[in-house]
């Protein structure tokens, strides 16, 4: 028995002597990885935010220990507007592709990037197009022009900016179709300028920044749509379509009277008419009528050749309705310029107030008949 509790006692020294000794600095650490493990990590932000614009962006990664093995990556079943998604172009980038959001509201999509078994899930989202905001100007309205101030949700947007008539607008089924019919026009109007569909687009239709648009030469007292779109210089449509509804103002008749004098150049075959108005505010036209009649039978004629003459305005270049009734019409007392003696005894000299932006009659004909000095 003595010499078991001996042994015991050695073998017990010798565990406190191997403990304790001071030549072993070694520390008690925790396991460590494998550092020969690949992992697979992401570098950029798992949520990606994306403007609404079309455009290819990039999410990057990085893989430690690779294998060789390929990265790939796809978009969430049934995302339709992330596409072109290209997992080769540079190592620790995958590139992709959105579409214009056109809607009013963001829309978000998951992007997996899978390697040797491990993935890495990113969620795109795209922001929307703020809204235009279209404001019908209406004391600048008239009974023929429409005038609308547009403000684009992002000052570097190009867009299109136009008014028509609401029996046009209501007669399409869809926003998308109208817009088709818009597109219809555009690339007709090119072709007639021989110009390319991108090169009218910049020079006739696209607008930039905040502006006050009008559409002139329309029907009075009638409705309009007054609308605005994101476009850019390829044709490709970059908004919803936004809109507001106009009227022109009704044609107001005018309660004037014209004092009437006529001068006849029997050599030059000619007479001019002098007028002194009851109201030189109005403006007013003068002319003469081979023969006599009534005056509603004299004003029902003059209005159709005055339609005549408005119809083919835009054929012969002739500017607006507005720009030439101006520049024919008179304000105030007011001498004509010289007008061929009509090949008749007697005629009827005349005046008559006109609506300058429609070319409407607008107030009971003054007429002073004459006989003819020739």
């Amino acid at each position: 028995m003595k010499k078991q509790i001996v042994f015991i006692l050695a073998a017990f020294i010798s565990v406190l002597s191997v403990s304790c000794t001071k030549d072993d600095d070694r520390e008690i650490t925790p396991d460590t990885p494998d550092v020969s493990e690949t992992q697979f990590l992401p570098v950029s932000d798992t949520r990606i935010t994306v403007g609404p614009e079309a455009g290819t962006h990039v999410i990057k990664y990085e893989i430690v220990e690779p294998t060789g093995a390929s990265v790939t990556a796809e978009a969430a079943s049934g995302t339709d507007w992330i596409t072109e998604i290209n997992t080769t172009s540079a190592y620790g980038e995958v590139y992709f592709t959105v579409s214009v959001n056109s809607g009013n509201e963001s829309r978000t999509a998951d992007i997996v990037l899978t390697y040797e078994g491990q993935a890495l899930e990113f969620t795109v989202t795209q922001e929307p197009y703020a809204s235009f905001t279209i404001s019908v100007q209406e004391s600048e309205c008239t009974t023929g022009m429409v005038v609308w101030k547009v403000v684009p949700p992002d000052p570097e947007l190009t867009y299109v900016s136009m008014a028509v008539d609401k029996a046009t607008w209501d007669s399409f089924d869809s926003y998308e179709e109208y817009i088709a019919y818009d597109i219809e026009y555009f690339q007709e109007q090119a072709a007639k300028r021989n110009l390319s569909y991108e090169e009218f687009l910049e020079k006739y239709v696209l607008k930039q920044g905040e502006g006050t648009y009008s559409a002139e030469d329309l029907r009075a007292d009638s409705d309009y749509i007054v609308y605005a779109y994101g476009m850019d210089a390829a044709g490709n449509i970059l908004t919803d379509i936004y809109y507001a509804q106009a009227r022109t103002l009704p044609v107001t008749p005018e309660d004037v009277v014209f004092k009437l004098s006529v001068e006849q150049n029997a050599e030059e075959w000619t007479l001019t008419i002098s007028a002194v108005p009851n109201n030189d505010e109005v403006r007013y036209l003068m002319d003469v009528y081979n023969g006599t009649n009534t005056p509603e039978a004299i004003a029902e004629s003059y209005q159709k050749m005055l339609d005549e003459i408005i119809y083919l305005l835009p054929i012969l270049g002739g500017g607006t309705v507005y720009d030439y009734f101006m520049e024919m019409s008179y304000q105030g007392e007011a001498t004509s310029t010289p007008i061929d003696i009509p090949m008749a005894s007697e005629f009827t000299a005349f005046a008559v107030a006109i609506d300058v932006y429609t070319g409407q009659i607008i107030s009971n004909v003054s007429m002073l008949v004459c006989e003819s000095e020739i």
